[in-house]
Parts: structure tokens; C-alpha cells; sequence
């Protein structure tokens, strides 16, 4: 027996050097207490850290709300509700029971996921939204990705009522003709221009849909003015003594804004241009690199999942030469487990990764400010295969591995890439940025 038991450690050593090699590759307020309520959760929520609720409601739907670090500015406890029935809304056909998300109204420093899993696909999801509700007679739909016909993500900035449909083409005519006569927002308010802004965008996508051309290049056309104008009445505000947190983070979500609706070569982009160059140079810019690698790889039926997670500081020369130098370095996690096994064997990676960050940032030829990433990985970590209660560690040690990846350098940007040679998962960066005088 013990004879078989070595043999069974052989072979999967073999297979861990195979898999190895395969890894180096406030807002308005709706009521609170007029439905009863299906499921409930709560979560105390940190700003460090951030965090994630997941309900399911009865017809067997997954609602999760993720809220990324430094969204919330104080430690808070959230509440995710799924009501039993729909709140009143402008919709005739809703797909969904209302998703409560209290403290009613709270609002975030960066936008929070709402992601549904449907129990049954979706057969038209360009018709299908994800939608605020305002009030009764007004709701604004979301910002979305489809990532296949029963799961879908959207942006929200602010904690209230949330709901699914499929608006009808007189509906979408209604609400988008309401909301163009809604529009009064004070500068300093991103997170509610911003929200109108993306709920125009989203009725003018579904006005094309149902043919309606000359409308939605009407309320294009409006839109454009309106983002123009706000953007100019921005730039008119006075630079704060210390223009270096809140100011600074504003002018980027406006100029992004404006490189999204806008024509970059209207002249406001060059008023961008020089207002950020100008408030750069009186700030020190600093950050974190998010890593979320998630990741499977098979060999000879047996599969090994890893995670690597972790925070990896830096900083950005923004007051002396060379300008734009990007510097940091730190520690990830590596964990690793195996399935696929025969009975009475286990096997487990535990590890760190090493990491240097190097890489400039840069502004491209539209005036649009991005961080380019040079990221250099070294791992390390042991190897433990138990069969029986007889086993062995070893040491692994894959091949470096060197990420060039570009980011838009504003808080919560994302990116993600698959793995080669990975059965499923992806490499996941997230961008935390500050700065300070």
C-alpha cells in the first residue's frame, strides 16, 4: 500500500511541474417601508477594503452588489433587500422584483456593481435594462455589460430602488423626454451629472433600436451641449489653495466625460489640457495596483485553481524630472488547491509573488490621461501533495513573468485579460489613485 502511495506522489509531482509551466504564461430618497420585504442581507462594508453582498430572489435570480475599496468614506453597514413584489414604476413589462439597497441615498466616492445572474437567458438584452427608479413616473437606466444572456453588470453611485424591464418604445420616448427636461446640476456634483449623463446615453441607444433617429440624434446633439457647458462652467470655478484631492479627481472625471461625448478637437480640450498640466504640477501623485488573478489550468485530468491577490503601492513623479516615472514594489498571495484527485489525496500552492512596478504616466492624443503599467512578477512558494497521510513539500519556482498593461487613470479603473494556456479565469488590475501636495 505505501509502495502504490509513493507511486501516486510521483505521478502527481510530474503533473505539478506540467501546470506550473502553464501558469507563467444623497440622492432623491424613494420610500422605505412600503413593500414587504423576500430576503434580506447586511454587511458592515470598510473603506480600506470595500466588499460584497449576495441575495437570491424567488424566482431563483442572483442579485450581488460589489462596492470596491474607498467607495464608502466611513465604515458602513449596508443592507441589500429584495422586495416581494415590484415598486411603481414607469414600466409595463418588469423582469425583476425591486432590489432595495440601503442607507437610502448614501453616495459613493466611485460607482459600486450591481450584478444579476437570470435563472433563465434573456432573449432580447438590448432591449433589456437595469434602471433607478427616481420616483413612480421616472426611472434611469444603468450603464451595462452583457456578459452572456443571464448575467449582466451596471454601475450605480448611489444606495436606493433598483429594477429590471423592457421598456416599450412609447415608454423609452416618454422617459427620455423627461429626463432631458430634468437636467439642473451644481459642478461640484459629478456623481449626478455623471448619472444623467449615462441614462441619456442609455434612451438615446434604445430610441435608435426602435428607429427613432431623429429623436435620439436630437437629444445626441442636446447632450453634447449640455456636457460642453457643464464642463466650461467647471473650468470657470476657481482652483482651490489645495487643488491636489477632491478638485483634482473631479477635473479627470469631468475630462474623461467630455473625450466620451464630445469632439476632442473642440477647443475645450485644450482648456482640459492646460488646467490639468497646470494642477499636476503642484501635486505628488500616489496609489495602489489592485491584483485579482483568478485562474484554472488542467493537465491529465486533474485541475489546479489559483488565486493571487493582493495591493501593491507606488508612486508618480510629478514634480521633478523625469515627469511621469512610475515606481512601487510589494508583496502578492498565491494560493493554489487541486480537485480531480483519487480519494484520500490533497493537493495545495501557498506562495508570494514579488512585484515591481515600473512605467510612466501619459496623456494620448486626445488629451486623456492613462497609467502604463511595467509589471515585473517573481514567485515562490511550496508544493504540498498528501495521499493517504504520506506526502511531500516542495519548492516551485515558476518562470518571471512581465505585464504591460494601460489603465485610465482615474479611481476604480479596471482592467482584465484572459489567461493563455488557462482552462478559465483572468488577470485582473484595479486602479486606486490619490494626490497630495
Amino acid at each position: 500500500m505505501k509502495q502504490l502511495t509513493v507511486n501516486h506522489l510521483f505521478y502527481f509531482l510530474l503533473l505539478i511541474i506540467l501546470i506550473l509551466f502553464l501558469s507563467s504564461c444623497k440622492e432623491e430618497s424613494n420610500p422605505v417601508d412600503n413593500n414587504s420585504v423576500f430576503s434580506s442581507t447586511t454587511k458592515t462594508i470598510t473603506t480600506a477594503t470595500g466588499g460584497t453582498l449576495e441575495i437570491t430572489d424567488k424566482n431563483a435570480n442572483r442579485i450581488k452588489l460589489i462596492i470596491p475599496p474607498l467607495a464608502v468614506r466611513d465604515t458602513t453597514k449596508i443592507t441589500l433587500e429584495i422586495l416581494n413584489s415590484v415598486e411603481p414604476n414607469p414600466f409595463s413589462q418588469n423582469i425583476l422584483s425591486t432590489i432595495r439597497i440601503l442607507p437610502d441615498g448614501l453616495q459613493l466616492d466611485s460607482a459600486a456593481t450591481l450584478q444579476i445572474n437570470f435563472s433563465s437567458e434573456i432573449s432580447d438584452t438590448d432591449y433589456t435594462i437595469l434602471y433607478y427608479l427616481k420616483s413612480i413616473d421616472e426611472a434611469l437606466p444603468l450603464k451595462l455589460v452583457w456578459f452572456d444572456n443571464k448575467t449582466v453588470r451596471g454601475e450605480i453611485y448611489h444606495f436606493s430602488d433598483y429594477g429590471g424591464a423592457k421598456p416599450t418604445k412609447d415608454e423609452t420616448i416618454s422617459q427620455s423626454n423627461k429626463l432631458r427636461n430634468n437636467y439642473n446640476f451644481d459642478v461640484w456634483d459629478f456623481a449626478r451629472f455623471n448619472q444623467y449623463v449615462v441614462a441619456m446615453l442609455e434612451w438615446i441607444w434604445h430610441l435608435d433600436l426602435y428607429g427613432e433617429e431623429g429623436l435620439s440624434e436630437q437629444l445626441r446633439n442636446e447632450l453634447n451641449q449640455v456636457v460642453l457647458n457643464q464642463c466650461n462652467n467647471f473650468l470657470d470655478q476657481q482652483i482651490p489653495d489645495d487643488p491636489c484631492g477632491f478638485y483634482l479627481n473631479t477635473l479627470f472625471k469631468y475630462h474623461t466625460l467630455f473625450c466620451t461625448i464630445c469632439d476632442p478637437e473642440d477647443p475645450l480640450g485644450f482648456r482640459f489640457n492646460d488646467r490639468i498640466n497646470n494642477v499636476l504640477n503642484r501635486c505628488y501623485t500616489r496609489g495602489e495596483l489592485e491584483f485579482a488573478y483568478d485562474f484554472c489550468a488542467s493537465a491529465e485530468g486533474v485541475e489546479i485553481c489559483r488565486t493571487i491577490t493582493g495591493f501593491i503601492p507606488f508612486t508618480v513623479n510629478t514634480t521633478v524630472e523625469p515627469h511621469g516615472q512610475i515606481n512601487g514594489s510589494g508583496d502578492l498571495d498565491w494560493n493554489g488547491t487541486g480537485t480531480g484527485l483519487p480519494p484520500n489525496c490533497f493537493y495545495t500552492e501557498v506562495g508570494t509573488v514579488n512585484v515591481t512596478l515600473g512605467g510612466n504616466m501619459v496623456v494620448d492624443e486626445y488629451n486623456v490621461l492613462w497609467m502604463d503599467f511595467e509589471i515585473h512578477e517573481h514567485a515562490s512558494g511550496t508544493v504540498t501533495v498528501m495521499c493517504d497521510g504520506i506526502g511531500t513539500v516542495n519548492p516551485f519556482n515558476p518562470p518571471d513573468v512581465t505585464h504591460n498593461i494601460r489603465i485610465l487613470a482615474q479611481e476604480g479603473s479596471e482592467l482584465i485579460m484572459p489567461i493563455p494556456g488557462a482552462s478559465s479565469g483572468h488577470f485582473k488590475w484595479i486602479l486606486h489613485i490619490t494626490f497630495s501636495r
